[in-house]
């Protein structure tokens, strides 16, 4: 059985054993992965401890610390001066850096592509450094933002946070400073303002999981997402150094909705039922809540009471007039806690709700198939269905997709309500 552990001063709140754990788990493999903590004092005189695992995770303060102590450095950790992996093979210590393949993972997960596109980092530590590689791999045009007392970074370009505030503007902007992260989450380095300028905004901090940075970003427009996805990415991406093996996108996913979905249930997080017009969200939702005591939300007749329109009165001026109530609710809804909601069947048409969604609890897509809803639906009541059931059809033919990639979990419901709950419960726990 291999052995592996991550090091660092003090780890009583670190994530990584549960990790890859779970990784063991979902991969059949067995493996022991343990936390090793050291004095400052201890570190530099580790090399005998850590030869004594097939691999190491390294966290704060020790990734520039324990460099000397290794054989052999990649060209990424070079680069960024810092070592998060350590490699034993055979006695022979190598260290890597897997924060930028994290970081990459978090994007393309996110649909984000840089490639060509102006990007802003906030920050000029090792997160930040990190990010930089990484988003200069991908063909971004890079600048970083630092303060006066902050190091300068040999080789890109920087401007002040005045500047940033008086004209910053670009596609993406990045935060790798630790301002929001738990327990002084109130923290955010940048104006509602600023981000309003970009279209993507990333945090690398992951707890809280809408960090205030995330918060301002979505209420400024902007498609955003917090740290955890990158975490979970980078610890994988240790797994594959240690076992020689391309670690895939279906590894890395399972045990993120998992990590979501167990922090979320420890604090107070909402859980969204997302799916076609008369999927069971309403029904499922109304049982869910009662049998978790929590308090149900009808999205649809929440847009109405903070709209003072009927959704027929609404679609009358226009999709996008209801679309955009609808967003307002949402915004509104993912500031709350302890619900249960039933969003609306074209919510996840806009991915600014979706990002509302994923960033203030769990979202499930309840899936029924079409021709049972057919049965049951009537589609006079339905301003998208005035054309018949071959509307419904060629909606959620062009919906299908959305709803999946905006759920964290997918539950069948083409039983009864009860066998439907039920499957939802053991999602949950």
């Amino acid at each position: 059985m291999n052995r592996y552990c991550v090091i660092g001063e003090k780890l009583p709140h670190t994530m990584s054993p549960q990790i890859h754990s779970m990784f063991f788990e979902s991969m059949g493999i067995k493996g022991e992965y343990g936390v090793r903590e050291f004095s400052r004092e201890e570190i530099l005189d580790a090399r005998a401890e850590l030869e004594k695992y097939d691999g190491v995770n390294v966290t704060v303060p020790y990734k520039q610390t324990v460099m000397p102590l290794l054989d052999e450095i990649s060209k990424e950790a070079e680069h960024i001066g810092a070592v998060n992996t350590i490699k034993n093979t055979g006695g022979r210590l190598a260290g890597y850096n897997t924060d930028p393949y994290g970081f990459s993972a978090m994007l393309a997960k996110n649909g984000v592509d840089v490639k060509g596109k102006s990007a802003v980092v906030l920050g000029s530590g090792g997160a930040a450094k990190s990010v930089l590689y990484a988003l200069t791999s991908m063909g971004a045009d890079v600048k970083y933002v630092r303060r006066d007392v902050d190091e300068e970074l040999e080789g890109y370009e920087y401007i002040t946070y005045p500047k940033l505030e008086q004209s910053g503007s670009g596609y993406i902007i990045v935060n790798t400073t630790p301002l929001g992260m738990y327990p002084k989450v109130e923290g955010c380095a940048v104006s509602e303002e600023v981000l309003s300028r970009f279209e993507v905004a990333a945090d690398v901090v992951y707890n809280p999981i809408m960090t205030e940075f995330v918060r301002r970003a979505l209420n400024a427009g902007c498609h955003a997402f917090s740290g955890l996805y990158m975490l979970v990415a980078q610890g994988i991406g240790s797994q594959s150094i240690w076992r020689n093996e391309e670690i895939q996108t279906q590894d890395i996913d399972p045990i993120y909705n998992a990590l979501l979905r167990d922090y979320f249930m420890q604090n107070g997080g909402n859980i969204y039922l997302t799916g076609i017009m008369s999927c069971g969200k309403s029904t499922l939702g109304k049982m869910l809540a009662e049998s978790m005591g929590k308090k149900f939300v009808d999205a649809d007749e929440y847009i109405v009471e903070i709209a003072g329109e009927s959704i027929p009165d609404m679609f009358a001026k226009g999709e996008e007039y209801f679309r955009e109530r609808e967003t307002q609710a949402m915004k509104q809804l993912a500031q709350m806690r302890d619900l249960v909601v039933a969003a609306g069947g074209g919510a996840v048409t806009r991915r600014i709700n979706c990002d509302l969604m994923r960033s203030s609890g769990v979202v499930v897509y309840i899936n029924r198939s079409v021709e049972s809803i057919i049965k049951d639906v009537d589609c006079s009541q339905r301003p998208l269905l005035a054309e018949g059931a071959e509307k419904l059809r060629s909606i959620f033919a062009a919906r299908k997709s959305m709803y999946e990639g905006c759920a964290h979990f997918i539950v069948d419901n083409n039983g009864t309500a009860e066998q439907g709950l039920k499957k939802i419960a053991e999602i949950l726990q």
